[in-house]
């Protein structure tokens, strides 16, 4: 077990390849898995459109009772771009609310998992992406990409959109979408994506029919390199 940190040791930013690949899956289990190793973890979800079950799920596996609001302190009701959903609800969005909240949890806690929404190059604002708030908020990367068919591609499009905006990632983990024997592309794809992109793999997270906080954990600490991340 990790000796408890007297001083903030880092951010992480869950980053996706896309939308439903897993971020909020990832996320939570990588924060229990923290947890379980004596770690206190703060976590957010900066910006959330549609519904704030991720930032609630996120809270459950960091074993934390914090505000919402300071979770998850940008919400949108529509599932849309950011800045689509806020032009529509006329809610205008301000980084520093987030930055705010991140000071909090940095002052509060040994290590801070952020999910990210949808993929690198979502539109937060019409100048400002998904991508530029991981350079904002100065966090290390994990980027999460669905393991099987299409994968290859996805995962070096946006490790490229990452080197071009000078952050590199500390890993990719792959997940999967579902059960059963692996399939040849989800054996092959992370190979495949380190050689060619020189970014580490991180390991497949198995597909859960059903989930825990501690079990989420559990699995994390199993089948991904907790280490490459610390």
């Amino acid at each position: 077990m990790y000796l408890r940190s007297h001083r903030f040791m880092k951010s992480l930013f869950i980053a996706g390849t896309d939308t439903g690949v897993g971020k909020t899956m990832v996320a939570g289990a990588l924060a229990s898995a923290l947890r379980m190793k004596g770690l206190r973890v703060g976590v957010m979800k900066p910006i959330a459109c549609g519904g704030r079950e991720d930032a609630e799920f996120l809270m459950d596996c960091a074993g934390i009772r914090e505000s919402l609001d300071l979770v998850n302190p940008i919400y949108l009701r529509e599932p849309l771009s950011p800045n689509v959903a806020a032009v529509r609800e006329r809610k205008p969005i301000h980084l520093d609310k987030i930055m705010q909240a991140s000071d909090i949890f940095k002052k509060k806690y040994d290590a801070l998992v952020i999910e990210g929404c949808g993929g690198l190059l979502v539109p937060i604002t019409n100048r400002f992406l998904v991508v530029d708030l991981i350079s904002l908020m100065k966090a290390r990367t994990v980027l999460v990409s669905r393991a099987g068919l299409g994968a290859i591609n996805h995962s070096l499009l946006s490790l490229e959109a990452l080197k071009a905006r000078k952050i590199k990632p500390l890993g990719v983990i792959f997940n999967r979408s579902n059960g059963g024997p692996l399939s040849i592309p989800e054996q092959t794809n992370p190979k495949v994506v380190s050689g060619i992109s020189g970014i580490p793999s991180l390991g497949i997270f198995p597909f859960m029919k059903t989930c825990t906080s501690r079990l989420a954990g559990e699995v994390f600490l199993k089948h991904i390199d907790l280490e490459k991340i610390l």
